[in-house]
């Protein structure tokens, strides 16, 4: 019974970190699945409620069920596997997880309101939420390569963007997607449409791994010597660094009622060099970074670095 209860603590344990913080090949493969079944999902709603594309409703409403029942099978693993159930349920994140799918459960029972539910679609953005931003904080292996890290020096935190980055980074792959499928149901069987519907999905998929390599690889590295600010693009990768000594002063920054509910921000940091300061915006938890910034500016300007 003991061997049984640790083998399932540990399925829970390594389930939650595939499922909310996209650890591992297997979580990362999961967290672009799921922003693409988000993207599709959302980008369909237009032409379900265009009168030319009434005659594909069957394969619309094929298409949603199909999402949905992956969305509730996810929100009951997530359920399962959530170090707090009922902290979860009725978390930020678990009630994302439950409006992305009771409109479509609610429209069975009551199919007059289906037509109006399908607009609670656009909730299911806010599933992006869960998305954890350099994940790798937990693979120091694959930081450690990334940012090559001196002898003796250690990463102490990882300073990401907030899943609204992520949101608006998909707002263009967003678009391409859902004209490709309209020119695509409008226009078939055409070589012109084709080869236009071919060309906004490759776009999309730029755009895609565009947003992705902001949201994800677009981060500070808070070492025990320096600041390491590495960003990735579509050709390569930047990195610069900052001393600590250099740091004149750390500004964490509210950009307005939302920012206060959502908890990001803007980290200010004002150096000695001419060019004044460096801005890093839409922050997760900026004031626990700025925070930590801090305290290792001042210790090194007492000689404790």
């Amino acid at each position: 019974m003991q061997f049984s209860h640790e083998r399932q603590t540990l399925l829970r344990t390594q389930l939650w970190d595939i499922l909310h913080s996209g650890k591992g090949k297997v979580g990362r493969v999961f967290t672009i699945f799921l922003i693409a079944l988000i993207l599709l999902s959302i980008a369909l709603l237009p032409l379900e409620f265009t009168p030319i594309f009434e005659r594909f409703d069957t394969v619309f409403i094929g298409v949603e069920t199909t999402i949905t029942i992956f969305f509730t099978i996810e929100y009951i693993l997530r359920i399962y596997a959530a170090p707090s159930r009922l902290q979860y349920i009725f978390s930020f994140y678990g009630l994302i997880d439950l409006v992305a799918i009771a409109p479509f459960f609610i429209g069975l029972l009551h199919t007059d309101a289906l037509r109006l539910l399908r607009l609670t679609r656009l909730l299911r953005i806010l599933k992006i939420s869960h998305i954890e931003a350099a994940t790798a904080q937990n693979e120091q292996s694959a930081i450690d390569g990334n940012v090559g890290l001196f002898e003796g020096e250690q990463i102490l935190h990882v300073i990401s963007h907030h899943p609204l980055f992520l949101m608006f980074g998909l707002v263009p792959p967003l678009i391409s997607i859902s004209t490709a499928l309209f020119v695509l149901l409008a226009f078939p069987g055409n070589h012109i449409t084709i080869s236009i519907v071919v060309t906004l999905a490759i776009f999309t998929l730029i755009f895609l791994y565009k947003a992705w390599l902001d949201y994800r690889h677009d981060v500070i590295y808070v070492t025990t010597h320096r600041l390491v600010f590495q960003n990735w693009h579509l050709l390569g990768r930047n990195t610069n660094q900052v001393n600590f000594r250099a740091i004149m002063n750390v500004k964490p920054e509210y950009t307005g009622i939302w920012s206060y509910l959502l908890g990001f921000g803007s980290i200010v940091l004002e150096t000695a060099a001419e060019t004044a300061s460096i801005r890093q915006s839409l922050v997760r938890s900026h004031e626990k970074a700025a925070n930590i910034i801090m305290e290792r500016v001042v210790k090194a300007k007492e000689g404790g670095l």
